[in-house]
């Protein structure tokens, strides 16, 4: 089953290529990346852990079908935020740079989304990677300027490479910007799109809601 679904990810992800560059909205391409061995920390307590009864995974990977792993990253107030925060909620996460003009282009995807279906059933995430330099993770003042230029309320989170793994094992498969990922209320990770189509993101969301 996964194999079919990751096989239907990959055809769905080279029809939205196709119609991306017909609109010009060919996704950026990232540089080098340097992929770390060993998953991230989440930091997470045992009283944190009690009060998510519902986090019983023993194994995590990023590929549809499977429970992502947990990150904890700093959000645009300084403050820690889980994936795991967000269970029973439909998730889009948007892995974006700073440098990367698609990324630029849908900056306010995540507060029209939330407008359109609510912040009750979903979030968008948005995780920036690399800052205004290839490769080089954003910094506190870039993640402001990003969060003020654009009028951001959801989540921006500062991330950097080791969040990237092709395996899909300690981190995600990504291989252009933006890079999306949607997940259910189950926290299943249902498909991922890289680049940019939103009636495609829709419609995952809408049949996810």
């Amino acid at each position: 089953m996964k194999n079919y679904i990751i096989k239907s990810m990959a055809a769905t992800t080279m029809w939205v290529i196709c119609v991306a560059a017909v609109f010009l909205l060919a996704p950026c391409t990232p540089g080098v990346v340097d992929i770390s061995e060993t998953p991230k920390e989440t930091g997470s307590t045992q009283s944190e852990v009690d009060d998510r009864p519902w986090e019983t995974w023993t194994e995590c990977a990023q590929k549809p079908g499977d429970h992502p792993c947990n990150f904890s990253l700093v959000d645009q107030h300084g403050n820690i935020v889980e994936l795991y925060d967000y269970h029973d909620k439909v998730i889009v996460i948007d892995f974006s740079s700073i440098w990367c003009s698609v990324c630029q282009g849908i900056a306010t995807k995540g507060d029209e989304f939330t407008a359109l279906y609510g912040e009750d059933s979903f979030i968008w995430i948005t995780v920036l990677i690399d800052g205004a330099t290839h490769g080089i993770p954003p910094s506190p003042a870039e993640i402001q300027d990003w969060v003020n230029t654009f009028h951001i309320q959801t989540p921006v989170l500062t991330g950097d490479r080791t969040l990237i793994d092709f395996n899909a094992e300690t981190g995600y498969p990504i291989n252009s910007w933006p890079t999306l990922i949607v997940i259910d209320k189950t926290m299943v990770l249902y498909n991922g799109l890289s680049g940019w189509n939103e009636t495609t993101i829709r419609a995952w969301v809408e049949t996810l809601l």
